[in-house]
């Protein structure tokens, strides 16, 4: 069997990562570390990495169609584009985004659809996700804009909404607009009431057409990511959601299984150190200490990890061989050394 883990999120901030990992006891990713073949590549986006995973090489790939085709609807040839709810707040005189997706119901969701539709008319057509409760909404455009957008995976850190391009103002005025038609509706006043996050502006990202279908590049995608079931659906892969615990699948007859565990990545995008320390035990306790067992046992044949950073993407490769290595001593997280030009 050949299992390949993404880990988005396990690589913390080099700045921050001896004072927050210094005394965390990891003794399954340490000797993994140590066995392994490491490798560095330059960062990017978890959304970018997945699409690069299934063979769509692009810069901006079209995630918000094969988001779509996740949730169970067919995005034809048009062009799509994710409008996501969320939650914008001002600290220090600069925009951040508390939260990716604040959890919404189906009748908030329908007012921001109301709410906005006239707005986007001259675009598009503006509707919600499938489920109606997700936090996720949808334009379909009449033309494909001129702009680079910025994923949410970068979203929280990050100080503007777009990046800067031939057709950033005019995104930039619907976006200011969008804000003061949302600041307005009945659901942020009873949000505010709740303690919970207004829904104050949306999130642009991921715009394209879905492309001609391709070939599957593993037996089986495992996660809950909605962007990976319209990868899954789309290379008519199979896919599931991820086990409870790892023992499931290494009883599986597949030989080539994609595996996304992305407990990490909110903690690490929201710079919560806490969350991220425990995530990080608990999966070195629950997953990689029976991954490591599997090698040694010959029950896997091959492991690949990819760890997702802000800074850097790692990847870590074991086999068989590895495993003979014992001269190779297990290295502790904080002795990585990330690349040059790192910030």
């Amino acid at each position: 069997m050949q299992l390949h883990l993404i880990i988005p999120g396990l690589l913390w901030p080099s700045k921050a990562l001896q004072n927050t990992a210094y005394d965390l006891d990891l003794p399954a990713l340490s000797w993994l570390l140590g066995r392994g073949r490491l490798s560095w590549q330059a960062p990017q986006p978890l959304e970018n990495w997945l699409c690069n995973a299934f063979g769509i090489e692009s810069a901006e790939p079209p995630t918000a169609a094969l988001r779509l085709l996740g949730e169970g609807r067919d995005p034809g040839a048009a062009i799509w584009l994710c409008a996501d709810p969320m939650h914008l707040q001002i600290e220090q005189g600069r925009m951040r985004f508390s939260e990716k997706n604040p959890a919404t119901t189906q009748e908030e969701m329908q007012q921001i659809v109301a709410a906005l539709a006239p707005l986007f008319a001259e675009l598009g057509e503006f509707d919600g996700a499938a489920d109606g409760c997700s936090g996720r909404g949808y334009l379909q455009l009449r033309e494909m804009p001129q702009l680079k957008f910025i994923p949410p995976s970068c979203s929280v850190r990050q100080t503007r909404l777009l990046a800067e391009s031939e057709d950033a103002a005019r995104w930039r005025r619907i976006g200011n607009e969008v804000q003061m038609l949302l600041h307005a509706l009945p659901l942020n006043v009873q949000r505010e009431l709740d303690g919970r996050p207004m829904l104050n502006a949306l999130w642009f990202w991921g715009a394209g057409v879905l492309p001609p279908h391709g070939a599957s590049r593993y037996t089986q995608v495992l996660g809950n990511s909605p962007l990976l079931s319209g990868l899954a659906r789309w290379s008519a892969t199979q896919q599931e959601e991820t086990p409870a615990h790892p023992d499931a699948l290494l009883k599986t007859p597949s030989t080539n299984t994609l595996l996304l565990l992305d407990a990490l990545q909110a903690p690490e995008r929201h710079l919560d150190a806490l969350a991220w320390r425990e995530a990080l035990v608990a999966i070195d306790r629950d997953w990689l200490q029976a991954l490591r067992r599997a090698l040694l046992g010959g029950r896997l044949g091959n492991l690949r990890i990819t760890a997702l950073g802000d800074e850097a993407s790692l990847d870590i490769r074991l086999s068989r061989g590895d495993l003979l290595k014992f001269w190779r001593r297990p290295k502790t997280l904080i002795e990585l050394t990330y690349p040059q030009g790192s910030a």
